[in-house]
């Protein structure tokens, strides 16, 4: 179910955010290594159900908790820039945030890669703006209600089985 975006989310993307852009400088794996491994972290995690909110975590401390959980990494050379992993890391946030997503989902909805490549068309688009055509050109619906999709399954159930309505 959609929620509205308010300040606690923006909060959140733009510490997301920043968290993508400082990995440049700070990992040394490439940016499509550090966005797996950070897509799919118990520190997203507790971002995704919001308890990181009440801790008084650094950029470093995200880092060090990462590495020990994933193990230090030097795989890959090729660094996005700044811009990129900022924008990219705000996105999954936002899309994460607004849809009631875990991150793991987001991250298997549009990778790394496929963001960088919609950056320079996207990035200054409204960020839900940018979601909305990432989810269209997947044909991905993902705030239709519950009973509405129950319903459209068992029409589609009927359909297949034979029997009319």
């Amino acid at each position: 179910m959609k929620r509205e975006m308010d300040q606690t989310g923006l909060l959140l993307c733009d510490v997301q955010g920043k968290i993508f852009e400082q990995s440049i400088t700070i990992e040394d794996c490439s940016s499509n290594i550090f966005i797996r491994r950070f897509m799919n972290s118990k520190f997203v995690s507790r971002m995704d159900n919001l308890t990181f909110l009440n801790e008084s975590t650094t950029i470093e401390d995200v880092f060090d908790e990462i590495n020990e959980e994933y193990g230090k990494s030097t795989y890959g050379k090729i660094k996005f820039s700044m811009n990129e992993m900022y924008w990219i890391g705000y996105i999954y946030r936002y899309l994460s945030y607004v849809y009631q997503i875990d991150s793991k989902n987001a991250y298997k909805i549009v990778k790394g890669n496929e963001l960088r490549r919609l950056f320079f068309a996207y990035h200054s688009l409204d960020p839900m703006n940018a979601i909305d055509r990432i989810l269209e050109a997947k044909s991905i619906v993902l705030d239709k209600d519950v009973h509405q999709l129950t319903k459209e399954g068992v029409e589609i159930l009927r359909r297949i089985k034979g029997f009319n309505n």
